[in-house]
């Protein structure tokens, strides 16, 4: 395989193993993070780490240049919303932790997301976008749930689990924006704390290099309507689309 994969929004070093898992699966892989810290946190030699200041539109396109100056072209790309990584981040409830929660979890995803099909478009070849969104109870799930308030010691604040939304939101019509479009394919994913799948990173990875593999088989794209369906961590594609017709 000679596919490069774009991972950002787990930045190094927790995205570690998902950038070794993708690397293992074949792809070259560019991977959020800092480029002189971070070098000791992937294993592989076909993974670039490319520094991203997430509120700079400006970094956005910066971060593309990076990844094409490595690699020449950018096949899939995976925008990575981790929300039990941002509870570790975010703990605080002030305006300027606001302020650095909406550029952090919000502002960068779609920065990015308008570069990446900017750079679809102008190539006139085929991209993917996968979106995974790991799931982290919130407070208000706490309060509404016995077992989780015995069984999550750091729920989601507000801004975490606003921005959870938000970003699922964004994924969902993008989807709906650009999933008819015949260049680009929308993958949305979907991870809990019970599934298997996504508890390890590398696994993770191993299954959607699989799952996207898939896709490149298919004798149809899928749909807008199709793209619009979350895709469970371990599913597999044959068993959904005997539920969805062309």
């Amino acid at each position: 395989m000679d596919k490069t994969i774009l991972v950002a929004g787990k930045d190094l070093p927790a995205g570690g193993d998902f950038a070794d898992g993708m690397a293992l699966a074949g792809y070259n892989v560019v991977v959020t993070g800092n480029p002189e810290a971070d070098s000791a946190s992937v294993s592989a030699e076909s993974i670039v780490i490319v520094s991203w200041n997430r509120p700079s539109s400006i970094s956005a396109r910066s971060l593309m240049l990076q990844a094409e100056n490595a690699f020449t072209v950018i096949d899939e790309a995976v925008l990575y919303f981790d929300a039990s990584v941002y509870v570790e981040q975010f703990t605080a409830l002030s305006p300027e932790e606001c302020t650095r929660a909406i550029d952090t979890m919000i502002s960068g995803y779609e920065y990015l997301t308008m570069e990446l099909l900017n750079r679809i478009e102008q190539r006139k070849a085929s991209g993917k976008l996968i979106f995974i969104v790991k799931h982290h109870p919130s407070m208000a799930d706490v309060i509404r749930s016995s077992s989780l308030r015995s069984s999550t010691a750091s729920p989601a604040n507000p801004f975490v689990n606003s921005a959870e939304a938000a970003f699922v939101a964004f994924a969902e019509n993008i989807a709906a924006f650009a999933g008819d479009k015949q260049n680009v394919t929308i993958v949305l994913v979907t991870c809990d704390a019970q599934n298997e799948i996504a508890s390890k990173d590398t696994m993770l990875a191993s299954w959607l290099a699989a799952y996207l593999a898939d896709i490149d088989s298919a004798k149809h794209k899928m749909s807008a309507k199709q793209s619009l369906a979350w895709i469970k961590a371990g599913s597999k594609r044959t068993g959904l689309l005997a539920r969805l017709p062309f």
